[in-house]
């Protein structure tokens, strides 16, 4: 009896260290890993970034102008992406009323695995109505931690140009009103 006492004084400590982890004020942050991607040939993508480079010059994900930066990992092929692709262009329009009077909230998406090619066509083919970048090595979705298609990576980015990871979604999402509602109170606006 005195062991199993012991085992669930201990197994109890351990659980309370676990708000380390979350999501919650003052726990250990998730960073944004250093990424760049080429600046877009399309000048209303260049504005709506708020980049100041020339076109197919190198950025980083910071330095596009937004409070917060939603990462749509997607690719051509996956059925998902594309059953889900109204309504991630639902959510952009969402994203664009709240950021004319709130928060700044942007949206890019990384083509897994996708050439420029796969990318456009995607784009085409589903009125998509942000910026596409391809991934064709997957060197982003790795360093992003992906895990299938669709995803999607919330980043505060701040003041400083720090970005941290504040919300991971594996899979789609039912409500674009509430998707955007969860990823506004996740980065803390």
């Amino acid at each position: 009896m005195k062991k199993i006492v012991i085992y669930l004084v201990l197994l109890l400590g351990m659980v309370s260290a676990v708000p380390a982890f979350s999501n919650e004020p003052g726990a250990t942050a998730e960073i944004l890993p250093d990424l760049t991607l080429t600046v877009p040939e399309n000048d209303s993508y260049i504005k709506y970034l708020g980049l100041t480079g020339k076109k197919g010059e190198s950025f980083a994900l910071t330095d596009i102008q937004a409070d917060i930066l939603l990462i749509e990992l997607f690719s051509m092929y996956c059925p998902f992406c594309q059953n889900e692709a109204p309504i991630v262009n639902e959510l952009y329009e969402k994203m664009e009323e709240v950021s004319k009077k709130g928060p700044i909230v942007k949206i890019i998406g990384l083509g897994a695995s996708n050439s420029q090619f796969e990318v456009d066509h995607f784009k085409k083919t589903y009125n998509v109505p942000f910026p596409l970048f391809p991934d064709q090595d997957m060197s982003m979705y790795k360093a992003l931690a992906g895990e299938g298609t669709p995803g999607f990576i919330g980043c505060r980015i701040d003041n400083d140009g720090k970005a941290t990871i504040v919300l991971r979604n594996s899979g789609g999402f039912y409500s674009a009103d509430d998707f955007l509602k969860e990823l506004i109170k996740s980065g803390g606006l």
